[in-house]
């Protein structure tokens, strides 16, 4: 065996030790894994190799598929445990009473991490992105096929699907490709490209390591059928701006000399046709965040439980007096018992043996534990007590978390408005491609992309505000950024606009009418 050979096993079996058992392996260093198994998190590694694009072709990309996919490992198994630990699968599933191992062992999971995803799902996506003309109105005809493209593919669940991928492992991958079997379909209802969601342990992004970082190629791997059954075999499809490569390989993940290069084919998009969605550049996602405060907040929820039955199930212990399992029984059904002393100087007496926590000390940690993990992701607390009932609208908002809340959110929509953006610009390119479609010269920089959050909060005192800024001729665009009411103040101040002249044309009308009425009148009075 040579040594690429023997490098190419090394690497193939730290690759499985990872991917099928999800644990590295304890007697070797892995990425950030040390020996004892532990993984420090800081994110997703981002793919990178040295070249740019005009220098890509199917030598280079398989000199560097070795790099990559020994990377790519290193994030399928923090995607793993991250993913587990939001499914329920966390720490404190280990708990262990090793000093009382006969003791009951209450294991106390609140998945909170469960929650602080699922409200982030619904809090960004739940009302889907919209798209509106960035300046003026000259885009809406194509704009609408577009919006009707989007839900023809469903992009809102597909949306909240992949959101999902980004706050558990920081990042997820989508794909667009024109669609198959396209000849005689009516392109003004079905769009002419098709979104796939691909599976994060499944698919992967490189970018170039030079100053531009550009985009170079993304892949999926799929598993195809194989004519030994025992023997699996994949099939690595790499997409870069103009070719699509095939290759072939018979484990997961090839190492060195492990893929073989197939076939390639000139695509006409124009883009590499994946976007990546993320939502800082570290790729790292809220669950990892929080890891560590959650499993201090669940053990104690434990060891609280635990307290409570060592409580209830405390020894009696009786002094100077002898006691039978007969009479201890009668004890234990009539709830009391007689003691009798015999010995003034060494009185009977009977006593529970009690170690008990001071539950308000150790309920003021966990509430300060859970109050920092959902501060730092930005959620608010299901329940708090952190407001009064004299406290104002505002307040309650800022006491609940809700204010921090849409803070952390504005500064995400950001990321996810550019991924969002990098999506359309692929579609947008198919779209202008088709010999059919109605969207010829709809350009990305005519698209503005709206988050749908729900703005009413406060609603009264935004609209007051209002009021006194449109009293002051302030312009109305500007009054709607100021008072935070609006997800597309540019579209809504042109509404509002086209509302004021429609009903000052009516004031106008109804006051013609008027004056008309009044000399009819003054006629009919002088005849």
């Amino acid at each position: 065996m040579s040594e690429n050979e023997k490098q190419a096993t090394r690497i193939d079996n730290s690759v499985y030790d990872v991917i099928d058992t999800g644990n590295p392996n304890p007697s070797r260093t892995y990425g950030d894994i040390d020996y004892s198994g532990f993984k420090i998190m800081t994110g997703r590694k981002k793919l990178e190799i040295p070249v740019s694009k005009e220098m890509l072709n199917e030598h280079i990309i398989e000199r560097y598929l070795p790099k990559v996919f020994n990377d790519l490992s290193s994030n399928i198994y923090d995607y793993k445990h991250l993913f587990n630990v939001y499914a329920g699968k966390s720490n404190i599933q280990k708990k262990e009473r090793k000093a009382n191992p006969d003791k009951e062992n209450s294991i106390v999971d609140e998945r909170h991490s469960f929650f602080m995803v699922e409200f982030k799902k619904g809090y960004l996506y739940g009302n889907d992105t919209k798209y509106s003309c960035a300046e003026s109105g000259s885009c809406t005809d194509e704009l609408t096929f577009l919006s009707k493209y989007m839900t023809e593919q469903k992009k809102p669940r597909k949306n909240i699907d992949i959101s999902e991928d980004v706050y558990i492992a920081g990042a997820g991958n989508r794909m667009i490709l024109p669609r198959k079997n396209y000849a005689g379909m009516d392109v003004t209802k079905k769009a002419p490209f098709e979104i796939f969601n691909l599976e994060y342990t499944r698919s992967f992004i490189v970018y170039s390591s030079n100053y531009t970082h550009e985009m170079l190629f993304g892949g999926i791997i799929t598993e195809i059928p194989s004519d030994i059954p025992e023997i699996p075999k994949y099939e690595i499809m790499i997409y870069d701006h103009k070719y699509s490569y095939r290759f072939s390989c018979n484990t997961l993940f090839p190492s060195i000399n492990g893929a073989k290069f197939l076939s390639k084919q000139r695509h006409y998009i124009g883009y590499v046709p994946f976007s990546e969605w993320k939502i800082n550049s570290a790729r790292i996602g809220i669950v990892e965040v929080v890891e560590s405060i959650l499993d201090a907040a669940n053990m104690i929820s434990s060891n609280e439980v635990d307290n409570v039955i060592d409580y209830v199930n405390s020894i009696l212990l009786v002094y100077n007096q002898k006691i039978s399992k007969q009479s201890m029984d009668g004890v234990l059904e009539n709830r009391a018992m007689q003691l009798n002393t015999t010995d003034p100087s060494r009185p009977a007496d009977a006593k529970y043996l009690v170690n008990a926590l001071n539950h308000g000390d150790v309920m003021q940690k966990y509430e300060a534990l859970i109050k920092v993990a959902y501060s730092i992701v930005g959620v608010p607390q299901p329940t708090t007590q952190s407001t009064s009932g004299g406290d104002t609208g505002e307040a309650r908002n800022l006491g609940g978390g809700w204010a921090s809340a849409s803070v952390v959110a504005d500064n995400e929509e950001i990321m996810l408005k550019e991924s969002e953006k990098n999506m359309l610009e692929i579609c947008l390119a198919i779209c202008i491609k088709h010999p059919s479609c109605p969207i010829k010269t709809l350009d990305i920089t005519d698209i503005e992309i709206n988050f749908n959050r729900n703005r009413n909060d406060n609603l009264l005192v935004k609209t007051q505000s209002l009021q006194n800024l449109y009293s002051m001729n302030v312009p109305k665009e500007i009054s709607l950024n100021y008072v935070g009411i609006s997800a597309n103040s540019h579209e809504d101040a042109q509404a509002w606009d086209k509302a004021d002249k429609e009903a000052k044309n009516n004031v106008v009308v109804t006051q013609k009418e008027e004056t008309t009425e009044v000399e009819d009148e003054i006629e009919v009075t002088k005849e």
